[in-house]
């Protein structure tokens, strides 16, 4: 792990405002190795249902997406826009933080793909993700002047 990588993490992760409402938080990051390791903490906003302490499946498909997507930023250095994204629900994460573990598995000209696994508080695998990522890098001339050529959030 480096500063420089985990620094990049951590603008990965405050780049979207949609983050703003997760919170996700950066633990680890190694640009050498494609890795990184993000922790959600638990909030009532993000129950399945009024009754449960069990996560919705949308957060923690947003967890994979987020980690991901982060793994495939730190590797490349840029913003990657997600292209595919597949979650295998594993078991019922229940209240407690969850943490989510990203590696790359192959960063090209065009695309890269990466794989996450999320587990909860006691270190159970609850979910299962693979993202497909566009690291296409247009010509400057055709990058969005308002954020300085790279796309606001991941998708």
């Amino acid at each position: 792990m480096t500063a420089a990588a985990l620094d990049r993490l951590e603008t990965e992760l405050a780049r979207c405002p949609y983050h703003d409402f997760l919170l996700p938080q950066a633990v680890a990051a190694d640009a050498d190795e494609g890795t990184v390791v993000v922790r959600l903490p638990y909030r009532p906003e993000f129950r399945l249902a009024r009754d449960s302490d069990f996560f919705h499946g949308g957060v923690l498909a947003s967890l994979v997406d987020i980690t991901a997507h982060a793994a495939v930023a730190v590797r490349t250095g840029r913003v990657s826009p997600t292209v595919d994204l597949r979650i295998d629900y594993l078991r019922a994460a229940a209240g407690g933080p969850l943490t989510a573990r990203g590696k790359v598995l192959r960063a090209g000209r065009s695309v890269a793909r990466a794989d996450v696994e999320v587990l909860d508080a006691s270190g159970a695998l609850v979910a299962a993700g693979r993202g497909t990522f566009s690291t296409f890098a247009p010509p400057r001339a055709e990058r969005g002047p308002e954020t300085g050529g790279e796309a606001v959030c991941a998708r």
